[in-house]
């Protein structure tokens, strides 16, 4: 089955795609099939849309279109599996980058309800630290008000790309909607080959690899409580 398929068929059937917490489950479910040459679908998937503002550390459901928050033509594309930073292209879309990229950077300072364009060059996680360090925090997109502030800010900079504060954790979310930072990839993986945001496992080895959502594989199931469900439950899983 596709992926989408693996995961209706395992809620109705038994309780959802397995979640592997650590190495002895991962050594199980290879156990179950030895000597078998083949893929299988695991619960994990790669959220696009699992966007958090680093000001609140919550959850922030972008998707592809809102009324202030607007993505670049084709974007989120995750290119090679690298791309877990949103900086601002043109001032005014959004563009999902390598968070090693250095850029100019824009922090918020809730004293005084102002933006600080930094037009000093860093990696996100720097650009990060820095606003923390003299201000409040890179800055958010919350309401139409901020954009246009935003906007303002950055109008005649010249910057062609600026960090904000919207980032992602990749790889994070399984089907079930628990939290698991067990991995167990395959060297090089995962690549993002050809838009794969879904996690089957090679049975003869059982390391992992990021695939196509829509190629069909075996898949595990299992039955039982869920272990520890999280309160906010970002958007499930986009299709292709």
């Amino acid at each position: 089955m596709n992926w989408t398929e693996a995961q209706s068929y395992c809620r109705e059937h038994f309780t959802d795609l397995v979640t592997v917490y650590n190495s002895d489950i991962n050594q199980l479910l290879r156990s179950m099939a030895p000597n078998l040459e083949d893929w299988v679908w695991l619960g994990l998937y790669n959220d696009r849309y699992s966007w958090k503002w680093s000001m609140e550390g919550k959850h922030f459901y972008v998707g592809s279109t809102h009324e202030f928050l607007i993505w670049a033509n084709g974007q989120p594309d995750c290119v090679n599996a690298n791309e877990y930073c949103v900086a601002l292209q043109g001032q005014t879309q959004m563009d999902d980058r390598p968070c090693g990229d250095s850029y100019p950077f824009l922090c918020y300072n809730a004293k005084n309800t102002s933006y600080i364009l930094v037009k000093e060059s860093r990696s996100w996680s720097a650009a990060q630290s820095y606003c923390r360090t003299y201000h409040t925090d890179l800055t958010s997109i919350r309401s139409k008000e901020e954009k246009s502030n935003i906007t303002l800010t950055l109008n005649g900079s010249g910057v062609q790309y600026v960090w904000i504060g919207l980032y992602r954790d990749p790889w994070s979310s399984w089907s079930d909607n628990t939290t698991s930072t067990f991995t167990n990839w395959w060297i090089g993986q995962p690549d993002n080959g050809n838009s794969e945001y879904c996690g089957p496992m090679h049975l003869m080895s059982g390391e992992w690899a990021d695939g196509s959502c829509t190629s069909k594989h075996f898949l595990f199931c299992f039955r039982g409580e869920v272990q520890n469900a999280n309160t906010v439950r970002s958007c499930h899983h986009v299709k292709h």
